[in-house]
């Protein structure tokens, strides 16, 4: 294991030292901060409030119902047997409240999920042709790591190469 950890290492070495492992051209993007200030972020941002603005219209007309219940039962003028209907409705109503915020809640951080993953895809597309268009071989994204890589610079296939042969001298 020693030697395999050995020879991997000088792989690694070599591959670093070599005359084509400085010739990247490379380049950074905050897509968060692209993201808040795009048009279609920007879009996005009015679509949702919009969407949040409209529930909580909804929502507050669906509560108060319920304060108007709350106050129906709460009247000392109102019989028993009216209390006890005016109770019933006033579960069902809050039950009915209580499902309604979930499923727009549930609806709002779906819409803004589905919105941001199109601008991201979008986003990430724009680098991949900037990239290619200004020879830009790597970009990071300043949060997250790598955006965009030249394949031309994948060794992949040279590294499983290299250390199949390091791994097969190590059995011996």
């Amino acid at each position: 294991m020693k030697r395999l950890f050995l020879g991997f290492s000088a792989l690694i070495a070599f591959l670093a030292f070599s005359s084509n492992a400085f010739a990247f051209k490379v380049a950074v993007v905050d897509l968060n901060k692209a993201l808040q200030n795009c048009q279609a972020g920007i879009d996005a941002k009015s679509m949702l409030q919009k969407i949040i603005d409209a529930k909580k219209t909804v929502i507050d007309n669906k509560q108060k119902e319920l304060n108007d219940l709350a106050q129906k039962i709460q009247n000392t003028s109102t019989n028993k047997k009216d209390k006890q209907q005016l109770e019933l409705e006033y579960q069902t109503k809050l039950r009915d409240l209580e499902r309604y915020k979930a499923d727009a809640t549930d609806d709002v951080v779906s819409k803004e999920r589905e919105y941001t993953q199109n601008i991201i895809n979008g986003l990430v597309e724009t680098v991949k042709n900037i990239s290619q268009k200004d020879g830009i071989d790597l970009v990071f994204e300043v949060h997250q790591g790598l955006v965009y890589w030249n394949d031309a610079l994948d060794i992949t296939s040279q590294v499983i190469k290299e250390y199949n042969k390091i791994y097969e001298q190590s059995k011996k």
